[in-house]
């Protein structure tokens, strides 16, 4: 997997982030991961097609989850609920969105898919191409970690 792909993913969350929730968001240390990794509390899933593909997942812990649900909603949240679930997929699809478009302009075409969120404790995530990036990301509300798992698919 490459490098420069996380790139594109970090800058798109970075400014979301910023615009969405007014939160900025320093770069922890990149890590590489075989064979997938284990989620958080809250993993939002992200399908990525084209000649990029493969998937991006934010994950967090329950009050991060919670803070990003209040902050985008104007009011306090208490509760993982499907209201916080559908915001937080909202959100993992603007960014995503935004990282394709970041993407393309590097010249892989790539769509998304809908997101998918997963709540629950110690989910073990992986996929057929076995290797993630991984890079934690620090914010005045919690902290979030990005996991990609991106390929370039072979031409025919």
């Amino acid at each position: 997997m490459k490098k420069i792909y996380i790139d594109p993913v970090f800058e798109a969350t970075h400014n979301v982030l910023q615009q969405m929730i007014g939160t900025k968001t320093e770069k922890g240390s990149l890590m590489t991961r075989e064979n997938g990794f284990i989620g958080q509390d809250v993993n939002i899933s992200i399908g990525v097609t084209g000649n990029l593909s493969g998937f991006i997942y934010l994950s967090m812990k329950k009050d991060t989850a919670l803070n990003v649900a209040s902050k985008m909603c104007g009011m306090e949240v208490n509760e993982l609920n499907e209201f916080v679930n559908s915001a937080l997929g909202e959100l993992a699809n603007i960014i995503t969105g935004n990282s394709a478009t970041k993407l393309s302009n590097m010249g892989y075409q790539c769509d998304i898919t809908p997101p998918s969120v997963v709540v629950g404790k110690e989910i073990q995530f992986s996929t057929e191409q076995k290797e993630f990036l991984a890079l934690p990301l620090h914010t005045d509300i919690g902290k979030f970690e990005i996991n990609l798992s991106l390929q370039e698919e072979k031409s025919a």
